[in-house]
């Protein structure tokens, strides 16, 4: 479990309260990035009830990234046209076996003029939002800024 602390501390951070920073006038919206599961898989992970972050993460998570977004795991820069998709599914614990049900929802991270962009989808809806735009970047960016690597949390081991 050690390889996915970064990502449960994350979930922790965002857990924790919205950190207010001021969104650009006129930003775009994230578009949803159709296809995504059939990207590079990054990595899985898992947070359990006995999570602090489970009321808002709790279940499995998988990691998808672009090929653009390759790069930046592989150079440490992740340019211009990077996504990064972190997909929530709940899960259903039954005897000797944890399987996915419904998908909870997707976070998007795209990279656009220099800065990352954050949205998050509700479900399986490819319109409907949780997280508009400019409300992740007040609640996303003050956690993702403490990252080692340019915002991104997670690392790929290819």
């Amino acid at each position: 479990m050690r390889r996915f602390a970064p990502i449960f501390a994350a979930a922790l951070l965002m857990a924790g309260g919205a950190v207010s920073v001021a969104a650009p006038p006129g930003t775009a919206e994230v578009a949803y990035p159709d296809g995504f599961r059939q990207w590079t898989h990054v990595r899985s992970g898992y947070i359990g009830p006995e999570s602090p972050a489970f009321a808002r993460f709790g279940g499995m998570h998988n990691i998808y990234a672009n090929s653009i977004a390759l790069e930046g795991y592989r150079t440490g820069k992740f340019p211009d046209g990077s996504v990064i998709v972190f997909d929530v599914l709940d899960t259903l614990s039954i005897p000797l076996s944890l399987e996915t049900t419904v998908r909870k929802f997707s976070d998007v991270m795209e990279k656009r003029g220099g800065s990352w962009h954050y949205s998050e989808f509700k479900g399986d809806s490819r319109t409907e939002r949780s997280v508009t735009t400019a409300d992740g970047i007040a609640q996303c960016q003050g956690c993702h800024t403490k990252a080692k690597t340019e915002e991104v949390y997670s690392s790929f081991q290819h």
